[in-house]
C-alpha cells in the first residue's frame, strides 16, 4: 500500500531533521515581522522632524502678527467700533512681532550705507560771487515791496538765485557719467534718441499710472460743488488773469501764492476754463509729480521696493487723494515735504552740498504753498541735530554745519518775496496762526499744557482712530488711514524702533520723531481744539507715516520670500502682497468715491445744479443780468451760482424786500428760491403773480429749490 503507516508518521514528527526545519521557518517568520516593525518605527521617527521642519519653515509668527494687527484695526473702524478689543488685538500683534523679530523671522530694516567724500571737494567756494550775493539779496528783498510781483523784482530774484548757485554749487564728476554739456554736443552732431525699457521701470510706471487713476478719476464730479472758500480762490485767480500779481493773497484771511499762479497758468497757457475742475486738476497734478520724490525717498530709507510701495500706498491713500481733489492748496504741504526730505536725507548721508542746496531751495519755495508747511524748517533742524549727534567725526560735523548754513541761505533766497511781505505786514501773514495758538479770537478753554497734551494725543492716534470732523477734507470720525495701511503703520513703527536700536540708523529715529513735529500745525490749535486733528494741517506727516508703512510691507514680504523655498511658496508670497494691496486699494477707493462723495454732497449746497439751469436760461431766452437768487440765511453762496453759470465776479443775490426794484427791467427773469423760504416766495408772488414756479429736486435731502420764471410779457405789464 502507498499510504504511510503510523510508525512512519511518528518518525517524521519527532525526527531531528524535522525539528530543525521547523525552527528555521519560525525564525525566518519572526525576522520578517521584526523588520516590518522596525521599518514602521523608523518611518514614524522620521515623520516627526519632517513635520517640525515643515512648521518651522513657515514664518507663522510674522503672518500671525499681520493678521492680529488687521483684526485690531478692524475694531477701530466706525462700522465695527470696539476700541478695547482693538487694543487687545494690537497688543497681541505687538507681542507676536517682537517674537518674530527675536527669532530672526521678520528682519529689521536697514538704510543705505553712508558715503564719505573728500573734504577738498566740499570746501571750494567762489568768494568773488559771494561778495556780490549779499548786496543782491538786499536789493531783491527791497524790490519785493507793496506785496507785488513785478518783472523787475522777479528778474532780480532769478539773478540772486543764479549767483548763489554759481557761488556754492559743486562740480561732482562721476566716473562713467557723461557731463550734460557733452551730451548736448554729441546730440547736436548726431541727433539720436534711444528709449530703453526694463521690467522694473515698467513696474514703477504701472504704479504711477494706478496713482494717476485714483487722483484723476471722476475729477470733474468728485467732489461736485464748490464752497465759499472755492469762490474766494476763483476770484483770486481771476485777479491774476486780470493783471494783478500779489505775493500774498489777502482775501479771506490770507493765502500763499503758488496755487493761484499755477491755476492761472493752466487757464492762460494750457487753455483750461477757470472753474472747480481746474482748481482740482492743478493740485492733483502737483501731487502726482511729487510721487517721483516719494519713490526716491523710499529708496533712500530702504531699497527700491520700499520706494515702490511708498509710491503705491501714498498714491492710493484717501488722505492725500481728498486733499488734492478738494481743489485747495492743502496738498502742497506733502508735495514739498517729500522732495525736501529726500534731498536732506541723501545730502546728509552722502555729505553732498548740492543736495542740501536743493533741499534749502525747495524749503523756501514750499513756504509759499500752504501755511502748515511753516513747521518744516523745524523738521529740518531736528534732522540735522539727530545726524550730528550720531556723527562722531569732528571735521565732517564742521563741514555739515557749514553746508547747513548754505541750506538756510538758499531757503531764505527762495522765500524772499514771502519774507518781505511777512516783515512788512506781520499781522496779515500771522493772523491764522495767532488766532489758533492764542486767545486773540477765542479764549483757551483750560490750562494750556493740558489742552496741548489732549490735542497731541488726538493727533498722534489719528491714523488709527479719528481724523476729525471737517467734512470738506476728510471722511469724518474715522481713521485717517485705511485698514491695511494703519496696521502696517503700527507694525512698522515697532520695527523701526528695533531697527534703530539694533543698527543705529539715524534716519529711522528721525522719521519717527518727525511725525509729531509735522502734526504741530494741527496740535497747536489750542484755542480751537475742535479743529484738531486736521488732515490738512497735519498733512505733512503723511509722508513719514506712509514711508513707515512701506518699510513694514517691504520687510514683511522680503522675510516671507526668504523663508519660501519652493515655487508654490514664492507664489504665495506674491499673492499675499497683492491681497494686501487689493484690500488697501478697495477701501481707499470706497472712502473717496463713495463715502466722501456722499458726505460732501449731503453737506454742500447744489450751486452747480443751479448754475447749469442759469446757463441754459442765458443760452436760450434770458440774460445773465436777469438772474436772481432770493437770499436767505444759511443758504447758497450766490456768487457760486454765477460762477457755475460761467460769469465770475457776478453776484446774483437779492433780498425779498428788494424784489420790487426788478420791475424796472422789462426782460424775462429767472429767480431761485429755497423751498422753505416762505417770505421770499410770498414776496415773489406779490410782485409777479403770473410767474411760473417749478420744483427742482437735488441729490441730497433738504437741497431742493424752486425756480420762478417771469416771462417777458409779464414784465411789460
Amino acid at each position: 500500500m502507498d499510504e504511510p503507516s503510523l510508525l512512519d508518521y511518528l518518525k517524521e514528527k519527532f525526527s531531528l531533521k524535522a525539528l530543525l526545519k521547523k525552527q528555521t521557518a519560525d525564525a525566518l517568520s519572526e525576522t520578517s515581522v521584526d523588520k516590518e516593525f522596525e521599518k514602521s518605527f523608523e518611518e514614524k521617527k522620521e515623520e516627526q522632524p519632517r513635520r517640525k521642519k515643515m512648521i518651522s519653515g513657515v514664518p507663522w509668527r510674522s503672518v500671525l502678527a499681520v493678521g492680529l494687527a488687521l483684526i485690531g484695526q478692524r475694531n477701530f473702524e466706525p462700522v465695527q467700533s470696539d476700541p478695547v478689543m482693538g487694543i487687545v488685538f494690537y497688543f497681541a500683534a505687538f507681542c507676536m512681532l517682537i517674537y518674530a523679530i527675536w527669532k530672526g523671522e521678520w528682519q529689521t530694516a536697514r538704510c543705505p550705507d553712508a558715503v564719505e567724500i573728500s573734504v577738498a571737494g566740499q570746501s571750494s567756494l567762489r568768494k568773488n560771487l559771494l561778495y556780490a550775493l549779499i548786496p543782491l539779496m538786499i536789493i531783491t528783498y527791497i524790490a519785493f515791496s507793496n506785496n507785488r510781483f513785478t518783472a523787475f523784482n522777479i528778474l532780480l530774484w532769478i539773478i540772486t538765485f543764479a549767483a548763489a548757485m554759481a557761488a556754492f554749487w559743486q562740480q561732482e564728476p562721476q566716473p562713467g557719467v557723461i557731463p550734460l554739456r557733452d551730451r548736448f554736443a554729441r546730440f547736436a552732431r548726431q541727433p539720436e534718441v534711444k528709449i530703453r525699457f526694463s521690467y522694473w521701470g515698467l513696474l514703477v510706471f504701472a504704479v504711477f499710472c494706478l496713482s494717476a487713476y485714483f487722483h484723476l478719476n471722476q475729477l470733474n464730479t468728485v467732489p461736485l460743488d464748490m464752497t465759499s472758500d472755492h469762490a474766494e480762490k476763483i476770484l483770486d485767480v481771476q485777479d491774476v488773469l486780470n493783471g494783478s500779481s500779489p505775493i500774498f493773497f489777502t482775501r479771506n484771511a490770507g493765502r500763499e501764492p503758488i496755487q493761484f499762479y499755477l491755476t492761472a497758468f493752466l487757464v492762460k497757457v494750457v487753455g483750461m476754463d477757470l472753474n472747480f475742475t481746474t482748481l482740482k486738476f492743478g493740485m492733483a497734478l502737483a501731487f502726482l509729480l511729487s510721487l517721483v520724490y516719494v519713490y526716491r525717498l523710499g529708496k533712500e530709507v530702504g531699497n527700491r521696493w520700499t520706494g515702490l510701495f511708498a509710491m503705491l500706498l501714498l498714491g492710493m491713500a484717501a488722505w492725500t487723494n481728498i486733499l488734492a481733489r478738494v481743489g485747495m492748496r492743502l496738498v502742497l504741504t506733502p508735495v514739498f515735504v517729500a522732495p525736501v526730505l529726500f534731498y536732506l536725507l541723501r545730502g546728509l548721508r552722502t555729505q553732498r552740498r548740492n543736495d542740501l542746496i536743493l533741499a534749502g531751495a525747495l524749503l523756501g519755495l514750499g513756504l509759499m504753498g500752504y501755511s502748515a508747511f511753516r513747521i518744516m524748517p523745524f523738521v529740518v533742524v531736528l534732522c540735522v541735530i539727530i545726524y550730528l549727534v550720531r556723527l562722531k567725526n569732528q571735521v565732517a560735523s564742521s563741514r555739515i554745519l557749514a553746508d547747513f548754513g548754505i541750506l538756510v541761505l538758499f531757503a531764505v533766497i527762495a522765500a524772499l518775496p514771502l519774507l518781505r511781505f511777512a516783515l512788512q505786514y506781520p499781522d496779515l501773514i500771522g493772523m491764522r496762526t495767532l488766532t489758533r495758538m492764542t486767545g486773540v479770537e477765542q479764549p483757551i478753554n483750560g490750562p494750556v499744557f493740558m489742552v496741548f497734551l489732549k490735542n497731541f494725543w488726538n493727533a498722534v492716534v489719528m491714523p488709527f482712530w479719528r481724523d476729525g470732523n471737517t467734512w470738506v477734507i476728510s471722511v469724518t470720525e474715522r481713521p485717517a488711514l485705511d485698514l491695511v495701511s494703519a496696521a502696517l503703520y503700527l507694525l512698522g513703527t515697532v520695527l523701526l524702533i528695533f531697527s534703530w536700536v539694533k543698527h543705529r540708523d539715524w534716519q529711522y529715529l528721525f522719521l519717527l520723531l518727525s511725525i509729531p513735529v509735522l502734526m504741530l500745525p494741527s496740535i497747536l490749535a489750542l484755542a480751537f481744539p475742535i479743529e484738531n486733528p486736521s488732515l490738512s494741517r497735519a498733512g505733512g506727516a503723511v509722508i513719514p507715516i506712509i514711508l513707515i508703512c512701506a518699510i513694514a510691507l517691504e520687510r514683511l514680504l522680503s522675510s516671507l520670500w526668504k523663508y519660501s523655498k519652493t515655487r508654490s511658496g514664492k507664489l504665495g508670497v506674491i499673492l499675499a502682497g497683492l491681497l494686501l494691496v487689493f484690500l488697501s486699494a478697495r477701501q481707499n477707493f470706497d472712502l473717496v468715491f463713495n463715502q466722501y462723495n456722499t458726505q460732501y454732497i449731503n453737506s454742500t449746497w447744489n450751486t452747480r445744479q443751479m448754475g447749469e439751469i442759469a446757463r441754459n436760461y442765458i443760452g436760450s431766452i434770458g440774460s445773465k443780468d436777469t438772474i436772481y437768487v432770493v437770499a436767505k440765511a444759511h443758504w447758497v453762496d450766490t456768487r457760486l451760482v454765477a460762477m457755475n453759470a460761467g460769469y465770475i465776479g457776478e453776484d446774483y443775490q437779492i433780498w425779498p424786500e428788494d424784489l420790487s426794484a426788478t420791475l424796472e427791467e422789462p426782460s424775462s427773469k429767472l429767480f431761485f428760491v429755497k423751498t422753505d423760504d416762505e417770505v421770499g416766495l410770498a414776496a415773489l408772488k406779490a410782485v409777479y403773480p403770473e410767474g411760473i414756479m417749478e420744483l427742482h429736486t437735488a441729490r441730497a435731502l433738504g437741497r431742493d429749490f424752486y425756480t420762478y420764471f417771469v416771462p417777458e410779457h409779464t414784465a411789460e405789464r
